[in-house]
């Protein structure tokens, strides 16, 4: 009893420090769930695919029953997720700060290249990033910028010299020569700051250098003098097609807020145009809308349809910024009217062949426009509907 006495106590605490472990380390794990959750529900929710037409669309499982997933999805759970998805159209989505490729379209974030020991094929603790600054270089009179760092074990950064570097353009597992890139460390042509270890290769294109390229680098690093080859990669779009010219304006048209923009054509085609918006208040990411179709060369009014509901569920009162708008001019080999021309068509397809890329980026415009004062209640709160939605409904329930 005395001893009880003597170190009750102490493990009672004891006791009390292990369960609040186990609380924060359990909260902190199904926080991390939960967070996991949502964003892979925000990810499905953004978008413009139907998600559950992968599974389903009448296929066989391996059970035989048909339009049975293999992940075990009942139907019911399937059109559930696909009412859900199909409340906005696929040209107008919802989205927030966790759709990180949709809130920064023109960055790429690289992880970090964690360095080997030539010999032992083990990691020597040190790492190196490779980091462009834009994810492309859009024009022949602008330039890329990427820089380049190491750092020990302890994370603190370490003398590096660049041995040789070359740019090369990717083509069908193929690589080509491009334009030489220029490097340094010196406080210029685009490096921050002078003697600080981070290394900045500056790039403009010529008219050839189209497509995904690569800046490969042999370095020494380190007080050992280690040797490695570090490799960046980024989209090089040398001839500009058509560009947003900055002029804008904005209405409330079926119930949904539309912006539109003037695009300087420059050359005519088929386009994929995109456009951000946010809450003018706080800055949250509140939707983004799509343009699909043909632009003739010369100023092209161009229409983001931001879905009326998709404002309301926001419950977000305007003025609202639309920002980031950006896309591409397609560059395909085929006429999208060969899928209806039967064998005909197939044939067309089987014979089509490029050695262009089947993109060039239209040059953005990254400033902000600020819409009109909206009351959210003036929006729509209708959710979309089409054929298409109403065929896809029909034969989900037809699979139950």
């Amino acid at each position: 009893m005395d001893l009880f006495r003597k170190y009750g106590v102490y493990l009672a605490v004891v006791l009390l420090l292990i369960v609040a472990v186990l609380f924060f380390v359990l909260k902190e794990s199904g926080d991390s769930e939960s967070e996991r959750r949502q964003k892979s529900r925000q990810d499905i929710m953004s978008g413009t695919s139907d998600p559950t037409s992968g599974d389903y669309a009448g296929r066989t499982g391996d059970s035989g029953d048909a339009g049975i997933p293999d992940d075990g999805a009942t139907v019911q759970h399937v059109l559930e997720q696909y009412v859900e998805w199909a409340q906005y159209p696929p040209f107008s989505r919802p989205m927030s700060i966790l759709n990180h490729d949709l809130a920064f379209p023109f960055i790429i974030e690289n992880s970090p290249d964690y360095q080997l020991d030539p010999k032992t094929k083990e990691g020597n603790g040190y790492v190196c990033l490779f980091q462009p600054k834009t994810w492309a270089v859009i024009g022949n009179k602008d330039s890329i910028y990427v820089t380049l760092e190491c750092r020990d074990k302890s994370r603190n950064r370490v003398k590096i010299s660049i041995d040789s570097h070359q740019v090369f353009r990717e083509w069908e597992g193929q690589r080509y020569g491009a334009v030489s890139a220029s490097v340094n460390d010196n406080g210029v042509d685009g490096d921050q700051t002078r003697g600080d270890n981070v290394f900045t290769f500056s790039w403009k294109p010529m008219k050839a250098d189209w497509g995904q390229m690569s800046l490969v680098a042999d370095i020494t690093y380190g007080p050992e003098g280690n040797k490695t080859t570090v490799t960046s990669s980024f989209f090089s779009s040398p001839t500009i097609p058509a560009e947003f010219n900055g002029v804008f304006s904005d209405s409330l048209q079926d119930g949904s807020l539309v912006v539109k923009a003037i695009v300087n054509v420059y050359r005519k085609g088929k386009y994929h145009l995109e456009a951000n918006l946010k809450d003018e208040k706080n800055g949250e990411y509140v939707a983004y809308a799509i343009h699909d179709g043909d632009l003739k060369a010369g100023s092209n009014e161009v229409e983001f349809i931001f879905f009326g509901k998709i404002l309301r569920d926001k419950d977000l009162d305007g003025p609202y910024l639309a920002t980031s708008f950006r896309g591409h001019r397609v560059n395909l080999p085929i006429d999208p009217e060969w899928y209806n021309q039967g064998e005909e068509g197939l044939r067309k397809l089987q014979a089509a062949k490029t050695t262009e890329p089947d993109r060039e980026l239209v040059y953005p415009y990254k400033d902000e426009y600020k819409t009109k004062f909206y009351q959210v209640e003036s929006f729509s709160k209708a959710a979309w509907d089409s054929q298409d939605k109403q065929d896809r409904i029909r034969s989900l329930k037809s699979l139950q």
